[in-house]
This record gives C-alpha cells, structure tokens and sequence, in this order.
C-alpha cells in the first residue's frame, strides 16, 4: 500500500523517475514499472523513512499554485446585487457582467457558485436555529402550561384521582 502524507517542498528529495521501486533503502530494490502517464518521487519523512509516491504526470507538480483572486468592493456590490436578482448567471449576462467588472467570466462563474454554496449553507443553519427555537418555545408553554397559574389556589386531589397508585394516608390504591 502506497503512503501518500503531505510534505513541504524542503522534505522532498525529489526523484522523478519512470518506475517504481520497492524494497529496502539500502539498495535491494525490485522495480516495479508504471505506465508512461505515472512520475513517482521519493521522499524522506521526519523519521528517516523513504516513501515513494506515485502521481500522474498531468499534475504539474512544480507549478506554482495560482494566487486567490481579491474583489473590489465595487465588484462585490455589483456581483451581490446581481445574484439577489438571479442566482444563476449563464451566457451574455455573463459575459457582460465580466465586462463591466473587469472580471473574467470564469471568475464571474465562480464567484457565483461559491456564492451559491454559500447560500445554501446559511438557509441550512438559520432552519437549524429555526427549529431549536421552536422547539424550546413549545417546551416552554408545556411548561406554562403544567404549572398553576399564580393567582389561583392549587386543589389537591384525593388519591384516588391520582393517575397512579398511590399508598398515601393508608389507603391501597387501585
């Protein structure tokens, strides 16, 4: 089975190579081939031990990780207003609202689904507080209505009206 931790690139003692190999660090190795589309690196964890992993060459490994684009206030005003109106922004909209943003429509799309998710997310909370609050507010009549009103005198009742048997004053229920 294959360890496949995490590492900074510090760690990495980078061995590309087209095949796997198994065995021990010190030289007994047995390959193991994979096909053209694999690249494998072998690396060194903190305890000393060497770990191989096997990655598809399509994940361009060395490219640096693209920066997290930042909206304007003015572009988040506009793109809020805009999803207010329709959640779904498709086609020319689009393209035009990009445009005037000085997005890219892939940005635009983005945002848009995020957004979603987002929405989601806190019509799914606000039902979950919703509901707790409901709850609490029935538990709290029941408890009005279980307990006697203040300014009335609480009857006592006999035994044998109690719900359940009871053996006070010497009496054997039934």
């Amino acid at each position: 089975m294959l360890n496949t931790h995490f590492f900074s690139k510090r760690t990495l003692a980078m061995n590309e190579e087209d095949h796997y190999f198994h065995g021990d660090p010190l030289g007994n190795r047995n390959m193991k081939s994979y096909p053209d589309y694999c690249r494998t690196i072998t690396i060194r964890d903190s305890n000393g031990s060497i770990k191989e992993l096997v990655f598809p060459k399509a994940l361009d490994l060395d490219r640096p990780k693209r920066a997290r684009t930042t909206f304007s206030p003015e572009q988040l005003y506009h793109l809020e207003r805009e999803f207010q109106r329709n959640q779904y922004m498709v086609g020319k909209e689009r393209s035009q609202l990009a445009r005037e943003l000085g997005l890219s429509e892939t940005q635009v799309k983005v945002w848009f689904q995020n957004r979603r998710t987002k929405y989601k997310r806190d019509v799914s909370r606000e039902a979950e507080v919703k509901d707790a609050r409901s709850e609490s507010m029935a538990a709290c009549n029941i408890m009005k209505l279980l307990q006697p009103p203040s300014n009335q005198v609480q009857l006592t009742l006999p035994p044998y009206m109690l719900p359940y048997p009871t053996f006070a004053h010497g009496h054997a229920g039934t």
